[in-house]
């Protein structure tokens, strides 16, 4: 009989949950939507650098453009770009640019 009793309310749109439960679930999930991860966070954190590079690729800068901001070689834009991608833990550049907006670097 409860279940059923349950079952009827929740399809009314009525919560079973005792209000407190409820405000603790919506102030956790609250909580989680705005956690994000900071630069901090990360094992091997960004080198001032790879942070100038990164922030030029989120912007949709070719390694000649970076290169050519920066007054570095495109070589070492490569390898700056496999730095950061390593550290990040994505592969390619589109990845590297959503996790720096996530990161709060753009």
């Amino acid at each position: 009989p409860r279940l059923l009793e349950a079952i009827r309310a929740v399809a009314r749109g009525e919560s079973i949950l005792d209000p407190s439960v409820t405000a603790k679930v919506v102030a956790e999930f609250a909580r989680l939507a705005n956690q994000t991860t900071r630069p901090e966070a990360l094992v091997n954190p960004l080198s001032d650098r790879e942070i100038e590079v990164l922030r030029l690729v989120a912007k949709g800068a070719t390694n000649a453009e970076i290169a050519a901001t920066l007054f570095i070689a495109e070589g070492t834009v490569r390898n700056h770009l496999t730095n950061i991608l390593g550290k990040l833990g994505v592969s390619d550049r589109t990845q590297a640019a959503v996790k720096a907006k996530e990161l709060g670097l753009v």
